[in-house]
């Protein structure tokens, strides 16, 4: 009997790069070793005897199927829009687009597919109407089409039966059937862990326990807590697939988002959200790509996913919950993008957000109504015996119970055991005695099956699914498998066979061993998913495989890391990317270069000159991206935040500990920002300069704490230090700081003096800028302000905001002159001779813009000014709800951070608005926005609290205040 025909595919693509085509290339090599006999231009030597355009109109017209592979480039010459370049896509389009107008657009022959950063928005008009593939991701559903093989073939037709396994799972009601029009499912789950749902056992409880959330509308956001591998991520898996069920229901959701970070925090002392709100913003429709903060875009992705009824799934949030040993900041949420995120959800969700993470969540979000917290527990006794027998161990229920329970009834620790049996011990249980003994210790850090692990490095030793395994560990999430073979042809042209030849690796760049290898890991449970195209690990066998390679052969670990470093240095196309998405290639080379142990060098060529671009500090001071560069910053630490590398040189990091702290302070996080800001001057190698700026650092911390006297102290040694060095424009600043503290003090005399010096210096050596600017000038005019001089700082304000656009100085240097001028025109709006409605109108013009722009700057420490500043504006003119919503915002940074000068300054101004209210009459009732904070507390509650701050703090500017609002009462 004759073969069967093998279909014919052909390829049509723009030859946008080298990178291109070899991408072209290795999806067609692909499908000829798969079967297909596929061709492209590529395999042609020289040229066709016909001519390539004879020859790519019979390619079209033979090939069963054509793939036309979409990007900008490919959408330009097919629509005969492009002038430059190749003129091949376009005669192919030409053909493509008569084949389909000649039958009636009706297609079984050309398909869309894209690459993986690919856009939808590039194909063709005339083929949108059909499925597009995204690759290597979709390869397998693609591979079908191709093949003819369906995933799922219908079952015969059987008998009418009365509903159960629907009502199983949603009550016993059955629910109501919707439209057709409403029965597909928007999902996105490609960078969510795979999970083997048979493996599934004793959590039926808790899938009716979600059901039910899903259900109730009062319930919002739903937290999964427990340790690694009792089965969080599982569990989720199992229950969204059961809301698959309901698709033709009234149950079902419009859209279901599930995003995992939790391979991203495995050898990182920090990491950033970056990367998943740049991709859940466009897949949920964002039409805004610029926010005022962090925070903002949270609550901007919040309202999108509210316009349907959807599931969010985040998996792994531990990673954004500190590791570090100050108390009250334990399970705090560090990511502020995901706080307003997850702050707005709380609120209202028309669906649900389930959350999985390894700690409590942070007790800011537990304490809306709509949040509920379950901690997930290993298996029952029975469930856990079940499990074993389900993977088919042999054995007895009697036989099984004492080793689920020495296991702990750990879940995944069971599935790595059935596993490990399966393979080397013929699934018998009597043959346990071949693993290593199990631990007395029963620590997550020593969890059961590191034993298993063990094992199975000892049984893998010598084979190229060990070597696989390092390789994969070394990095931070999925890998594809076109950059392990990137990764495996470096080292060849690098030379270091004898690397690759002891990790057993030299013969992985051959489809048929790459496939029998992944083959192989994923039936034994230690690789993640069905895909030969991506590789992903559970976290607990990345950790231990990663530990594993540094022991074992820490050398090469080091040449791949370096390998990596050389790789991700070289990817973006500029030298110095604009924004954060092209940044993140720099990111990983400054990760993999710091693991390599290149730190200096990983500072010198890429984290200085072309992430910070050296003393620009573009990405925080013009990006406000602080949670990313901390998360940069972290690989130059062997203990973040205390211990840079040591590798580095003496001068590199002091410089490291100011940008930690700097960036801890920015974004809130205080008590952390203490130690490397206390840690980064050196006064014993008389460093003046650093020396200088390292205190005030250190002052300006202090001062936001609210521990006045030790900001006076540490102002004036950095001012001491300033002299010292001779530096004019430290001793002008250093001045400035301690003046500052002095001022918060009450010493206002002090303070003036030193003012009045550094304008002097001011004067003198910029002579064009003859007043303080910048954070200088809003310090002076603080004090200024205090001492009733409006018409004064009114005219700096405007004159150091203009010097301030004319040099495109740095968003924060605009915010606070806008600030001042806002605060200038509040106070004018008190004055007898005053017209209260225009001065009021440019005051809340200039807060308005005060506050966008200290939300833009990132500057979390700053942002409580303009929001008290804005609150005492609309109670002056009588908006009582906005003061409120202002006001709330500030208890949230100051009471959460511990900035307890502007939680001294929240308590005097809620005082003061009640006491507004009062005289007005508005009795009014809470505002949702009130919940969890103190703004149903009475007057004499605020008044108690502000007096006992000020003695803790040493805050006594405010006595005055604190004075006349006790004597009004």
């Amino acid at each position: 009997m004759p073969e069967p025909q093998k279909p014919k595919v052909f390829i049509s693509y723009s030859h946008d790069s080298d990178a291109h085509r070899d991408f072209v290339r290795d999806l067609s090599n692909r499908l000829r070793t798969d079967g297909l006999d596929c061709l492209i231009d590529q395999y042609i030597n020289g040229f066709p005897p016909e001519g390539w355009l004879i020859w790519m109109e019979t390619q079209i017209e033979l090939a069963d199927f054509v793939l036309l592979v979409c990007t900008e480039n490919y959408l330009k010459r097919f629509r005969g829009q492009e002038r430059v370049g190749g003129k091949g896509v376009t005669h192919e389009g030409g053909v493509i687009s008569q084949t389909l107008y000649d039958n009636y657009y009706l297609n079984d022959k050309f398909i869309p597919v894209l690459p993986q950063q690919g856009k939808y928005e590039h194909v063709p008009i005339t083929l949108k109407r059909y499925s597009t593939y995204r690759l290597p991701e979709d390869y397998e559903t693609l591979y079908r089409l191709l093949t003819n093989q369906a995933k799922f073939i219908p079952a015969p037709p059987g008998e009418i039966r009365q509903p159960s396994l629907l009502s199983r799972w949603f009550g016993s009601k059955k629910p109501a059937p919707v439209s057709a029009a409403h029965t597909a499912i928007a999902v996105y789950d490609q960078r969510f862990p795979v999970t083997d749902n048979n493996a599934m056992v004793g959590r039926e409880q808790m899938l009716a326990q979600l059901n039910q959330y899903w259900e109730q509308h009062s319930v919002r956001v739903v937290v999964l807590q427990a340790w690694g591998g009792v089965g969080k991520t599982a569990l989720v898996n199992l229950w969204r697939e059961h809301l698959r069920l309901a698709a033709d229901t009234a149950y079902a959701p419009q859209r279901i988002y599930c995003w995992s970070f939790q391979n991203q925090g495995s050898e990182r002392a920090q990491t950033s959200s970056g990367q998943f709100f740049s991709h859940a913003l466009e897949w949920f429709g964002a039409k805004q790509q610029k926010f005022s903060s962090e925070y903002d875009k949270g609550v901007y992705l919040a309202k999108l996913i509210n316009t349907q009824r959807s599931l969010l799934v985040l998996d792994g949030l531990e990673v954004f919950q500190p590791w570090n040993s100050v108390q009250e900041l334990k399970h705090q949420l560090n990511d502020l993008a995901l706080f307003g995120l997850l702050k707005t959800l709380a609120q209202i969700n028309l669906g649900l957000c389930v959350i999985t993470t390894r700690q409590a969540l942070d007790k800011r979000l537990l304490e809306h109504g709509g949040v509920v917290e379950r901690q997930l527990s290993n298996l029952p006794m029975q469930a856990a015996v079940q499990l074993l027998q389900n993977a088919g161990i042999k054995g007895k229920a009697a036989q099984l119970e004492p080793v689920v329970k020495k296991y702990q009834r750990h879940a995944y620790s069971l599935v790595l055991l059935a596993s490990y049996l399966k393979t080397y011990a013929q699934g018998d249980i009597r043959r346990l005695d071949t693993l290593p003994p199990l631990l007395d210790d029963d620590s997550e850090a020593n969890w059961q099956g590191r034993q298993i692990m063990f094992a199975y490095a000892d049984a893998l030793n010598g084979k190229e699914e060990l070597g696989l395994l390092y390789v994969v560990s070394v990095f931070e999430q999925a890998v594809e498998r076109g950059l392990i073979l990137e990764l495996i042809r470096a080292l060849k042209v690098g030379g270091y066979q004898t690397a690759l030849s002891r990790l057993n690796l030299t013969r992985l760049d051959e489809p048929q061993r790459w496939a029998a290898c992944c083959g192989r890991l994923r039936k034994q449970g230690l690789l993640l998913g069905n895909s030969d195209e991506w590789l992903d690990l559970h976290p607990l066998v990345r950790d231990f495989f990663r530990r594993e390679f540094a022991q074992r052969h820490g050398g090469i670990k080091k040449i791949i890391h370096l390998e990596l470093y050389t790789y991700y240095k070289a990817l973006p196309e500029k030298e110095l990317p604009d924004t954060l998405e092209e940044m993140q290639p720099l990111f990983s080379a400054v990760a993999h270069g710091c693991a390599a142990g290149l730190h200096e060098q990983a500072l010198e060529e890429v984290y200085s000159p072309r992430i910070l671009r050296e003393g620009e500090h573009y990405l925080t001071k013009k990006l406000g991206a602080f949670s990313d560069d901390l998360a940069t910053v972290a690989h130059f630490f062997t203990t973040p935040w205390h211990t840079p590398a040591a590798g580095l040189t003496e001068e590199a990091k002091p410089f490291l500990l100011s940008v930690a702290g700097f960036g801890l302070r920015a974004l809130g996080r205080l008590r952390e920002a203490l130690e490397p800001m206390q840690a980064n001057y050196d006064v014993k190698h008389e460093r003046w300069l650093q020396a200088a700026q390292a205190t005030s650092n250190l002052s300006e911390l202090q001062l936001t704490l609210g521990d006045v006297a030790q900001a006076v102290e540490s102002g004036a040694r950095s001012s001491r230090y300033a002299d010292q060095s001779g530096d004019w424009a430290q001793r002008m600043s250093k001045r400035t700081t301690h003046a500052d503290a002095l001022h918060q003090a009450g010493d206002t005399a002090a303070a003036l003096a030193l003012f009045r010096e550094a304008e002097q210096l001011q004067q003198e050596h910029q002579p064009s800028y003859p007043r303080l600017y910048s954070l200088q000038g809003f310090r002076y005019c603080d004090l200024l302000l205090a001492q009733g001089s409006t018409a004064e700082v009114l005219e700096r304000a405007e004159q150091t905001l203009e010097w301030a656009k004319q040099q495109g100085t740095l968003l924060l240097d605009i915010a606070l002159n806008q600030l001042t001028l806002g605060r200038a025109h509040l106070q004018q709006l008190l004055l007898p001779s005053t017209s209260g409605i225009g001065a009021g109108g440019q005051g809340l013009h200039w807060l308005d813009q005060a506050v966008a722009g200290l939300r833009a700057s990132g500057r979390q420490d700053y942002l409580p000014l303009g929001l008290l500043a804005r609150a005492a504006l609309h109670r002056h003119t009588h908006d009582f709800a906005r003061a409120r919503q202002d006001l709330q915002e500030v208890f949230e940074i100051a009471d959460s951070s511990g900035m307890r000068l502007h939680l001294t300054d929240y308590h005097l101004e809620m005082a003061r608005l009640l006491v507004a209210e009062e005289k007005e009459g508005n009795h009014r009732l809470p505002l949702q926005a009130d919940v969890g904070a103190t703004g149903g507390r009475p007057l004499q509650y605020h008044i108690a609290e502000a007096e006992r701050l000020i003695n803790e703090t040493g805050y006594h500017r405010r006595d005055k205040e604190l004075a006349e609002l006790k004597a009004s009462v």
